[in-house]
This record gives structure tokens, sequence and C-alpha cells, in this order.
């Protein structure tokens, strides 16, 4: 990995038994709007939304990853990233319900570029460890050079989950709170009622659909998604510590947008 950015597998919060590295899911669900209204923006048919997907896991130690659960340490895309997702979002308002662009399409999962962000005024202490040794450097997060990440986890879930506390005034002056706003502003607005009467679709649908694709139905998933709840927040718990057009066209047509933030977490009719 590049020397600029840090490996998150290699960050602890003690410099004396280092926690496992484990795999979880990074955004469960807890954002200021509907689960329906995250589909209809991103582009996906109603119920389409898997929480459980790869693209929403993230792999790191138990320690960490009580931190980033509990909306202590957040990940936020890159001003590029953030500003696509917006278009995106705004782009669908306006569409035809069935003519949406697919969020995934426009960011096709891969590799992507994040900021570690301490939520809070005071950040946690975080000890780096080095390879191959036993030794411990500590890291020193002073805004706004947060240290830069690169991971597998799409973008539009790590946007959802740090929203929700990333919103506070006290990153208000840091460069990515505007944007921030703006999306989540815009997950927020109405979506229409024929999208929300819509029948969910389910596991058999899609199912369905990808065998007439490809000839053969797709494989269960190897694990069980609640035997995975279980094993992920116990060893949480057990710590004592379409194509999309290029950027600069983009921020033309982004429209003015009211930004969220708030010290609470805000209703959606407040939002509105």
């Amino acid at each position: 990995m590049d020397s600029v950015f840090l490996d998150l597998k290699a960050l602890s919060t003690c410099t004396e038994d280092s926690q496992p590295i484990q795999s979880f899911r990074l955004f469960t669900g807890l954002f200021f709007c509907a689960i329906t209204e995250l589909e209809f923006y991103w582009g996906l048919e109603k119920g389409e939304l898997d929480l459980w997907s790869p693209l929403n896991r993230i792999s790191v130690r138990a320690d960490i990853g009580r931190l980033i659960l509990s909306w202590e340490l957040a990940l936020v895309p890159t001003d590029e990233v953030l500003r696509t997702i917006l278009y995106v979002a705004k782009d669908n308002r306006k569409r035809d319900i069935d003519q949406r662009r697919n969020c995934f399409e426009a960011l096709p999962p891969g590799e992507y570029e994040y900021s570690l962000v301490p939520v809070q005024k005071i950040p946690p202490r975080l000890f780096l460890i080095k390879d191959h040794t036993n030794s411990f450097e500590k890291l020193d997060i002073i805004p706004p050079h947060y240290p830069r990440v690169k991971l597998n986890v799409h973008p539009v879930f790590a946007v959802v989950h740090g929203a929700w506390q990333l919103l506070q005034d006290i990153h208000e002056d840091l460069p990515f709170f505007d944007m921030m706003s703006r999306v989540t502003t815009a997950y927020c607005a109405l979506i229409p009622r024929e999208f929300r009467a819509r029948r969910p679709r389910t596991r058999e649908d899609q199912q369905s659909a990808e065998s007439d694709d490809s000839g053969n139905t797709i494989e269960e998933d190897d694990y069980s998604s609640e035997e995975e709840a279980i094993r992920i927040y116990s060893w949480l718990e057990s710590t004592t510590t379409t194509s999309v057009p290029a950027v600069e066209q983009v921020s033309e047509t982004i429209e003015d947008d009211s930004p969220i933030k708030s010290r609470q977490h805000p209703l959606v009719k407040d939002v509105l």
C-alpha cells in the first residue's frame, strides 16, 4: 500500500494484547431517513438494499471496530466522490422511477480513498502497529490533516454511517462538512408515493432475475446473517478498549441546498 495511506488493520487503541482482525458491517441502518429513501436515491429497487453486502463490510481490529460502530471514528470519502454521490441522488430525483441511475454503477465497486476522522473534539488514542515488529507508534490526529486509508467498502455506506454524527457544529469549518450536509439533505427529501407503494423486491426475485440472466441460480451466502450478527457483536462487546459526468461538470449541475447541521439527530421533518 502507498506509504501516504495507513493500513487500517494496523491500528489499535492499546500497545498490549492487540485484538484480532475481524470483518463487520459498517452501516447498520441507522440514519436520518428510512432505508426506502436510500434505495430510491441510490437507484435501487425497493427491498434491494442489502446491508450484509460485501460492499458494506470493513476489516479492522476489534477495538477499532468498537470506535467506528459507536461513531467515535468515521470514514469520509474524497470531495470528488462526494460530488458524484450528490449528483446521482439529485439526478434520480428528477428522473422517471424506472430510469434512475444505479449509484453502484456510477461508482463501481473497488478501492476508494477515505479520511479517518474523529467525531468528537478530543480524538481517541490510536497506535500504529509497525510491520513485522512488536513496536507501536502513537498516531496523532490534528484537523484538518486526517490519516488517509484505502478500503473496498463502498462510499455510499461510509457516508450514511458517518453523517449520523459528523454533522455537528464542531466540524462545520472542515472541508467535507458542506458536501456531507448536502448529500444527507438530498437523501432526506420526499420520494414518490409510487415508489414507496411498490412491493419490496425479495431474495427470490433477485435469484430468479440472476438465474434468467446467467442460466444458473446464485449460491447462498457462506454465512447466516443472524449468526454473523451474533458473532460480530459478541467480539465487539468483549473488547475493553450509467456514466456520470466528470467532477468538473458535476460541480456545475449541483444546486444549492440548505445543509443539515445539528448537535442532535434531527427528524426528517426538521430537515425538509
